[in-house]
């Protein structure tokens, strides 16, 4: 790597870092130099923004090259996790540093030095050699069960202005450069029970809301139980520690004191979605078993209270034929070929929706990403960009 290209990837990656992009904040200013770079660089871009509960985020969506199939999308996330209250950071989490053997800053490894290093790959050849549409697509609040990729497929046909859909796509996400053709879907729910309060001498008399929702969790237990019994040899081969679709009981608050009956109780739960497993009949069988189970006979004995299962935010598994051209191309000029699925999901899962075959390979490895002192080994933050570099002529400009 030339020192020119090492100065401009250094620059470019410490500017990204600094823009303070965690998901519950806007990330306009960092879209919006995204967009502005892009343009500079040759790109017909579009920043679409969206409205968030009260918070105005974006996502930019740049291509160049012939209004041809099979096209490329190269994708990363622009948000990132808190860091502020986060113990055992040892310098500004928005200030990329380096020593010897790495870079630190939040962001580093997922995924704001991918960014960078595939916006200048594609800036060190020509746009005007493309063979094959070139696509980035950089999104908001994919920490948040990617709900920006979510929000964008939907318009991503129409703001394309005539190009057809890229046929594939690379997510940049930390594999060390090992590529994962599939992951498992990730989605979120919250189960509120609202129960009838009293003198804890008279138990009996009340309605526990922490007691049902035990009952809650005994039917969420069953359910994965049934899903467990399920599993297809795939999925043994792909997530051969954790193959079935799996809840986890994240977060739970409920009761006011010792001496009193519990009126309220709040769970958060999270489910981890095997291909092939169909989230929305497995979250409405959820919903039918509480209400007839709990919140009906509840409501028998007193009408205002009962179960509340809310909205469930998720993003989709994903799950790519390993077989496939692009992903040849891809271990041949960009990471070895892995057999196994990501152990967490990513905006690819919304891309498949549109039938974009989608491939996970990146700089970096994922028990860095959301750790104090993040970090990135200088090897991968020189040798990403280059290997894009080599994808985008292989896949794009010399296709074969």
């Amino acid at each position: 790597m030339a020192a020119q290209q090492r100065a401009e990837l250094w620059e470019l990656s410490r500017r990204l870092i600094g823009f303070n992009t965690v998901s519950a904040l806007s990330n306009v200013e960092a879209a919006n130099y995204l967009a502005n770079y892009l343009e500079e660089s040759g790109f017909q871009v579009k920043v679409v923004r969206d409205d968030v509960k009260g918070v105005t985020k974006a996502s930019v969506v740049a291509w160049a090259g012939p209004r041809v199939e099979r096209g490329l999308i190269i994708s990363g996330h622009i948000d990132i996790v808190p860091f502020e209250g986060q113990p055992g950071w040892k310098s500004d989490p928005l200030e990329m540093i380096s020593d010897d053997e790495k870079i630190y800053g939040r962001g580093v490894t997922d995924m704001k030095v991918f960014i960078a290093q595939a916006i200048l790959a594609a800036k060190q050849g020509s746009l005007k050699r493309l063979q094959r549409p070139l696509m980035f697509i950089f999104t908001y609040d994919e920490e948040v069960a990617g709900q920006g990729s979510k929000r964008l497929v939907g318009q991503l046909p129409e703001l394309l202005e005539g190009y057809l859909l890229p046929e594939v796509a690379l997510i940049g996400e930390p594999t060390n450069f090992e590529i994962f053709p599939a992951h498992k879907g990730y989605g979120t729910f919250e189960v509120a029970v609202r129960g009838q309060g009293g003198h804890s001498s008279a138990a009996d008399q009340g309605l526990n809301a922490i007691d049902r929702m035990s009952q809650v969790i005994q039917i969420i237990k069953e359910v994965g139980r049934d899903l467990k019994a399920r599993i297809t040899p795939d999925n043994r081969q792909l997530f051969p520690e954790n193959p079935a679709t799996a809840f986890n009981y994240g977060v739970i608050q409920g009761g006011l004191a010792a001496n009193m009956i519990a009126e309220t109780c709040q769970l958060t739960t999270s489910i981890r979605i095997a291909p092939g497993d169909n989230v929305d009949a497995i979250i409405d069988e959820l919903r039918q078993r509480i209400e007839s189970e709990i919140a009906k006979p509840m409501r028998q004995i007193a009408p205002e209270c009962g179960v509340t299962l809310g909205d469930f935010i998720s993003v989709p598994p994903l799950n790519s034929p390993a077989n496939d051209p692009f992903c040849d191309v891809l271990a041949s000029v960009m990471g070895r070929r892995g057999e196994r699925g990501a152990p967490y999901a990513t905006d690819g899962g919304q891309f498949q929706t549109l039938g974009i075959r989608s491939y996970i390979c990146g700089p970096g490895l994922i028990e860095e990403a959301h750790q104090p002192n993040e970090s990135l080994p200088l090897t991968s933050f020189h040798q990403g960009q280059e290997r894009i570099a080599n994808l985008i002529e292989a896949w794009c400009v010399q296709p074969s």
